[in-house]
């Protein structure tokens, strides 16, 4: 018998993977355990930042305590208090004493007002409105009364006034206008 004509049952060939869906599977695992990784160093480098913002947050708070602590300190200490508010105090007693000679060469208090007094006194500021510090002198005249004020580093407003009569008033507050300066009532700061 002659081989030619026979028959052969079909053989179901044999399934082989394929290497580029091999390589492709393969490249999937190694970058979805990339994109893992990614994510745990990106989670831990936040809980880290997160555990230094908590602790600067504390020293900050820690500083700006003990700064209130020393704050308070000075502000009980009168001494220093009253170096520091000089300036302050010197402003306002060299208006005064120029009001007053203003007023007396012009027989009017009203005459002293911040115009006049930068004209007696160019190194000095004079202002209608508010003091902001110790070179800035707020003041108010009227024809029965002149006042100013001056504001000191330590947030206190120094006061004086003087009426027609020559008397002199002074004072401190919070408000530092010359015309909150009318409130003036003691005979020394």
């Amino acid at each position: 018998m002659d081989d030619t004509f026979s028959f052969i049952a079909p053989v179901m060939p044999r399934r082989t993977f394929d290497p580029f869906a091999l390589r492709l599977a393969a490249s999937a695992a190694v970058f979805v355990l990339l994109v893992g990784a990614f994510g745990a160093f990106v989670v831990q480098r936040e809980r880290v930042a997160d555990a230094r913002r908590a602790v600067l947050e504390r020293q900050v708070l820690e500083q700006a305590e003990a700064r209130a602590e020393a704050a308070g300190d000075l502000q009980v200490q009168p001494d220093v208090a009253a170096i520091l508010d000089s300036q302050a105090r010197s402003s306002a007693t060299r208006a005064l004493e120029l009001a007053t000679t203003v007023a007396l060469d012009a027989g009017d208090l009203s005459q002293a007002g911040p115009a006049q007094l930068s004209l007696a006194q160019p190194s000095m500021l004079f202002v209608d409105g508010m003091s902001t510090s110790p070179s800035v002198v707020s003041v108010e005249a009227t024809a029965k009364e002149w006042a100013a004020a001056v504001m000191a580093p330590s947030g206190l407003c120094y006061w004086v006034s003087i009426d027609l009569d020559g008397e002199t008033s002074y004072g401190t507050g919070r408000a530092c206008t010359g015309s909150a300066a009318f409130a003036a009532d003691a005979t020394a700061w």
